[in-house]
This record gives C-alpha cells, sequence and structure tokens, in this order.
C-alpha cells in the first residue's frame, strides 16, 4: 500500500514537471525558417496528416496537411526538417458550444501551429524511430485494405461512418452526420471507445473455448488480439483504457485493479493523457458502470423489467450518471427520449464491432461475394444512421441541452457517487454536507433558469464579417450572419448550442455576403422562418450586389427560389416586435434603392426593462450615411453600438459617434484580414468618445444579458 502511494506520487510529481516544462517553453513566432523533428505522425483515409513536430527550443508543434502530396506519404516518425513557412498560435474557441482547438492542442503539450510553404528533409530517422514509423504505415495501410474489403459496394456515408465506428477514423465523416451525432447526444459513438472495444471482443471467448487453449496460451491470444485492435484503432485513450482493463480482467484481476493499472501505465506513457477529455470521460464512465449498475439493476427489476433488460438499461444508465461532470461539453439533453437514442446506439455501434472482424476475413478470403458477406455488418450501419437521425430529428423539435456550471456538475456528480457507495466513512461524513451545499447551489441555478433574462445578444465570431443573435423569451432574432461558409458551419453551431433549430426573424442588413451569405446558408438548411431586408429584387432585377452576391454562394436554383420567398421588405418607420418588452426600430433607409453598403439597414433595438437599453445596428454604411443621418436629426443615442463596416477608417465618423455616444462598441472583424480593419483611426475616435470596445477578433464572442 505504501509502496503504491509512493509510486502514484512519483508519477504525478513526473507528470507535473514535464507538463509544466512543456506549457512554459517559447518560441519566437516571426522566425520563417525553423528545424524540427517529427515525434508523431497519423494519417487519415481522407489523405490529410497530422504531424507533431518539436522544434529546436524544446516546444511542439502540429504540421496538417491536406491532400496526397508524395512528399508527405515519404515522411515518418524521426524525420529532422527544414521547414519554411509561419507558426502561429492555435485558434481558440470564438463562439458558445464551439470547439475549442487551442485548449484541445494544449492538453497535449502542443504550444503552436505551423503553416507549411516548402520543407527538405534534413536527416531521414535512425533507430527505433525508422521501425515505429514502418509499423505505423503498415497499420494504415491495413486499415485502408480492411475498410475497402468490407465497404466495397457501400455507399459514401455508410463507407465513412463504418471507418469512424469500428477505426475511429472521422475524416469522411460529412458535416451532416457529425451534425446528427451531436444533436443526438451520440458523438462519443464516431470515436472507439470501451463499448465498441467490447464489440471487438464479443466472439473472442467463443473461439478461444474451441479451440482449446491453456489459460496461458488464452491469455497470450487475448493479449495478442486487444493489441491488435488498439493498433488497427490508432490507440486512442479510451482503447488504451479498455486494452489495458481487458487484459488485466483476462488475468483475474479485479476491476479497480485494472483501472488503477491503465490509469497508470498511460500517464506514464504519456503525462498529458490525463488532461485529456477522452481519457477523464472513458474513465468516469467505467467508474459509473461499476458502481451504480448493480443497485440501479435491481431497481428495475423491482418494476418488473427482466433480468437481461435490467442489466443492459442499468449499464447505459450509469455510464451516462459517470459521466455527469461532462452533460456540458456533451451537449447532454436529460430527457428518456435521449437516454434511449443513447442506449440503442451503443448497443448498435458494439454489433457492428462485433460484425466488423469476421466480415473483413471472410470479404478477404471471398472478394466476389463481398457484398453478400458485408450485409449484415451494413445493416447495422443503416440502423445506426437511423438511430442518430431520429434523435437529431426529437432536439429539432424541441429541448436545449443542458447548459450547467462545471462546478455544480461536478458536486452533482459527487453526491450521486456519494449516494451509491455501501455505508462506510466516507460516505457518512461527506453525504449530508454534500448535500446541503448542493441544495444551494441547485437554488441559485433555479432562480437563474426562472429569471432569464428579457433578451441575450450574441455578437458571434464569424471573422471578417456581422452577425448578431437577439434571444427573448418567445422570439429569436438574428442580424446577418457571416458568409456561407460560416453561416453553415460556424452559425449552425451555435444554434445548436442554444438550442434553436428554426430562426424566427432573420435580418439582413445588406446583400454583402459577408453579412448575408451566412443568412442564405441557414435558410438553405431550412433553419430560417423569414427574412427581412431592405432591398427585394424583383425578377428581373440587375442590381450589380445582389448579382454579385448569388455568384459567390454559389447557391442551388431550388435553394435560390426559397431565400427569395422568404424575403420581406421593412424601410425607415418600421418596427419589428420581439416581445413586450423588446423591439427593433428601422431607422434607415428611407426607400429601397439597391442592395450596396450605403444602403445597409440601420436599426435600433430597444430593450424595457429595469433599465432601458438600446443596441444601435449600422451594417455597413460609411460617412456618406452617417452624415445624412445626422442631418435629418434621427435619434441615435445608443447605450451599445454595432460599429460600422468592421471598423472601417471610412465609418464612424466623429459627429456621427458624438450623436451616438455609446457606453459599448463592439466591432466585428476576422483577425489578420486583408482590409486592416479595424482602422487606427477608427479605434482612436472611439477611444475618445470614453466606450468600452470589443472586438470579436480578440475576445471572440461577445455576449450581453439585460
Amino acid at each position: 500500500m505504501v509502496l503504491t502511494g509512493l509510486m502514484l506520487c512519483s508519477i504525478l510529481l513526473y507528470g507535473g514537471f514535464v507538463i509544466s516544462s512543456a506549457l512554459n517553453a517559447y518560441q519566437d513566432l516571426n522566425q520563417d525558417e525553423f528545424c524540427c523533428r517529427i515525434t508523431y505522425l497519423s494519417r487519415d483515409l481522407s489523405g490529410d496528416t497530422d504531424i507533431v513536430v518539436k522544434l529546436n527550443g524544446g516546444t511542439y508543434a502540429v504540421l496538417k496537411y491536406y491532400g496526397n502530396d508524395s512528399r508527405y506519404s515519404a515522411l515518418n516518425t524521426g524525420n529532422v526538417l527544414i521547414v519554411s513557412g509561419s507558426i502561429r498560435d492555435p485558434e481558440k474557441a470564438g463562439n458558445p458550444g464551439e470547439f475549442d482547438y487551442r485548449g484541445y492542442l494544449r492538453k497535449q503539450g502542443i504550444l503552436y501551429v505551423i503553416k507549411c510553404d516548402s520543407f527538405e528533409i534534413a536527416e531521414e530517422p535512425g533507430f527505433p524511430a525508422n521501425i515505429t514509423g514502418q509499423i505505423l504505415n503498415l497499420f494504415f495501410r491495413l486499415r485502408k485494405n480492411a475498410i475497402e474489403a468490407v465497404t466495397g459496394g457501400f455507399d459514401k456515408t455508410s463507407k465513412a461512418l463504418a471507418a469512424a465506428v469500428c477505426l475511429g477514423d472521422k475524416s469522411l465523416i460529412s458535416e451532416e452526420v457529425r451534425r446528427d451525432f451531436k444533436m443526438s447526444c451520440c458523438s462519443h459513438l464516431l470515436a472507439v471507445s470501451g463499448t465498441h472495444f467490447s464489440g471487438f471482443l464479443v466472439c473472442l471467448p467463443v473461439i478461444l473455448n474451441s479451440l482449446r487453449l491453456k489459460r496461458k496460451r488464452a491469455f497470450f491470444v487475448h493479449a495478442l488480439f486487444c493489441i491488435l485492435i488498439g493498433c488497427m484503432t490508432g490507440w486512442s485513450d479510451s482503447v488504451t483504457r479498455a486494452a489495458i482493463m481487458s487484459i488485466c480482467v483476462f488475468a483475474e484481476r479485479d476491476w479497480l485493479s485494472a483501472l488503477s493499472l491503465a490509469s497508470l501505465v498511460m500517464t506514464l506513457a504519456d503525462p498529458f493523457c490525463p488532461l485529456s477529455s477522452g481519457f477523464q470521460m472513458s474513465f468516469c464512465a467505467v467508474l459509473g458502470i461499476k458502481i451504480f449498475s448493480k443497485r440501479i439493476s435491481e431497481l428495475l427489476m423491482r418494476l418488473y423489467f427482466s433480468e437481461n433488460l435490467s442489466s443492459v438499461l442499468a449499464s447505459a444508465i450509469s455510464a451516462s450518471l459517470g459521466m455527469i461532470p461532462f452533460w456540458s461539453d456533451i451537449a447532454m439533453r436529460p430527457d428518456i427520449e435521449h437516454l434511449l437514442i443513447q442506449m440503442a446506439g451503443s448497443f448498435i455501434a458494439g454489433l457492428t464491432c462485433t460484425f466488423f472482424v469476421p466480415c473483413v476475413f471472410l470479404c478477404v478470403l471471398f472478394p466476389a461475394l463481398s457484398q453478400f458477406l458485408s450485409a449484415p455488418f451494413l445493416v447495422c450501419i443503416k440502423c445506426l444512421l437511423g438511430i442518430v437521425d431520429l434523435g437529431s430529428g426529437l432536439s429539432e423539435r424541441g429541448g436545449a441541452p443542458v447548459h450547467l456550471s462545471g462546478g455544480f456538475l461536478l458536486l452533482l456528480g459527487a453526491v450521486v457517487f456519494l449516494m451509491f457507495l455501501p455505508p462506510c466513512t466516507i460516505r457518512r461524513v461527506f453525504l449530508k454536507p454534500s448535500c446541503l451545499v448542493l441544495a444551494v447551489f441547485t437554488g441559485f441555478s433555479i432562480v437563474q433558469v426562472v429569471k432569464k433574462p428579457d433578451v441575450r445578444l450574441v455578437f458571434a465570431d464569424v471573422g471578417q464579417g456581422d452577425c448578431c443573435l437577439i434571444m427573448t423569451p418567445a422570439v429569436t432574432c438574428l442580424i446577418d450572419a457571416g458568409t456561407y461558409e460560416e453561416g453553415a458551419s460556424t452559425v449552425s453551431d451555435f444554434l445548436d448550442y442554444y438550442g434553436i433549430y428554426q430562426v424566427d426573424v432573420c435580418i439582413m442588413s445588406h446583400w454583402d455576403v459577408d453579412h448575408a451569405g451566412g443568412i442564405a446558408a441557414l435558410c438553405a438548411q431550412g433553419r430560417t422562418k423569414k427574412i427581412l431586408t431592405s432591398y427585394v429584387p424583383g425578377p428581373d432585377d440587375h442590381d450589380r450586389d445582389v448579382s454579385d452576391f448569388f455568384k459567390s454562394t454559389g447557391m442551388k436554383d431550388a435553394d435560390k427560389a426559397i431565400f427569395k420567398g422568404q424575403l420581406e421588405p421593412v424601410l425607415a418607420g418600421d418596427r419589428i416586435a420581439l416581445s413586450e418588452s423588446v423591439n427593433i426600430d428601422v431607422l434607415y433607409p428611407y426607400k429601397s434603392s439597391g442592395g450596396g453598403n450605403e444602403e445597409s439597414l440601420v436599426l435600433m433595438l430597444n430593450i424595457n426593462g429595469k433599465e432601458d437599453t438600446s443596441v444601435l445596428y449600422t451594417g455597413d454604411i460609411g460617412k456618406l450615411t452617417e452624415d445624412l443621418l445626422v442631418k435629418d436629426g434621427c435619434n441615435l443615442d445608443c447605450d451599445i453600438l454595432k460599429v460600422a463596416h468592421h471598423g472601417s477608417k471610412y465609418s464612424s465618423g466623429s459627429d456621427f459617434l458624438d450623436r451616438c455616444s455609446p457606453e459599448i462598441a463592439v466591432i466585428s472583424v476576422g483577425a489578420h484580414n486583408f482590409y486592416g480593419h479595424p482602422a487606427p483611426a477608427t479605434l482612436e475616435r472611439l477611444e475618445h468618445t470614453g466606450c468600452k470596445v470589443f472586438r470579436t477578433d480578440q475576445e471572440g464572442a461577445v455576449v450581453l444579458e439585460y
């Protein structure tokens, strides 16, 4: 016991030292040529290559290549490269619910991203790196040949899903399928985990029993098969944990010892491993199953469920309870429908992996019969697609995911854990105080839910474009949505985060693609109800801005017809009611004249509450329109100003800003943009007004509640 404690302390100290050293290392970001050594290389079925390199300064960076250039395919672990290009910080999450690429890399000890213009191989890998590289390439070819053998007659979507579920390679998965899995709370099924590993191993005991192998030989075969599965699926954290635990349990060790050994081995191999969410969720799910499932199964049997059904339901419920601290991360929707969807999805994913190995062998031996032999496998894939499609549909019809604080979820998980513990000192000492603290936290959470803000504003980070989501208890409104690509991905994702399938009112300030393109993309996805704009083109309209817009988006004729059908005109003097206390007044333009910058809608959002608040949206208007509004005596006084034209030097003139006198100014702008926005002169004028300036390229999304 003492020895085990000393070992754990030593590992923690070692891991802490390695992590601290890696994250505090420094690299000059201004250099354009540097020497580095490849420490890890991973190839995807799509042809993409992830290369992790160690720079001279001791820091790690990732170099991602897209394509099938033969120079990259010749690279191996251990190569020393002279790289010409640039090095930068990874992108951080800019919007609520967005994937934090910077945080993801930091948890692996990787601080930078390299944009490679060209490279030269300065040194070939030596032993044992050259052997490691050859082994990795061998298993990549095996993965590729295995999936090709089984899915030769499959459609593109089924083939991509088969590669993700059975091999852990998500590179072929379309954004539509990814969204369906996320919306149905089944994203974890797209990466090989313990559920999949169990499916791979289902047939192994039957084979071992039929061969009548002695215990030691059976253990050797079992361990070899676990290692083979790990190599074929890429040795993710969850696979590594499952492989080590399976080997230990087969050797007649208890599950807690197996879990502890897996933790020790993984931490020694990679000190950053415990920082990854995959590692943490995998271990919490196992703990949940082992601690909760027995009592939950007994409870279900008292409710007249059969023993087998109780066991299956208890495992699924226990895994979900074990992952309570991660509910916000996995977009958990706490309802019975999504729990059943997860259970069915997990069962089918395991069954898919069960069929995969025999199907590969049979299809390789009898290639002419591959379509017939792989039919059971295809049925599983189609069932899984149908299940997540059903779950996605349920999410779209209502029900926002859980967005509770990490501290609250951690405390909730601890209380549930204590409640299921058998009578012991820990339970007796900590259960009542924990329940008391949880009750206080719950009270605060209920108050926050009941006392929702009258309006929540999200000035989203859509790069070099504009987008603001306005949410009231009854109505949602979206003013612009960035480019077509940003609308299809970024804006769609944070709408999902807030549980919004269709936006009630979309307002298109003008026809520039960096404002209107995203709304067109959302319309093509069926996520808009009506679109308000100042200029609605006629059937024979040849406005240059409108023509350029449709050329830039490349919309299909059917999507274009739906988009035009949702357009409704608004002009100065119109009012858009969002709730009893929230409305939008249209200040400009006075008449419909075109889709250019100077014809942008100028809107005043009025929030009438305890403290009246006003927000001025200015599209891309320039000094010409600003002077006209000032001259006409428009009421421009506002608390929050959405700065015009991304902070261009030709907008936000001194007279206009004096008339607005905002307390807060928000600039929606892309980092390192070609135009040099926001202009120094504009920032100086804003500073002169005394307002606080927020920039989406620096702060990410700006979220305000009133």
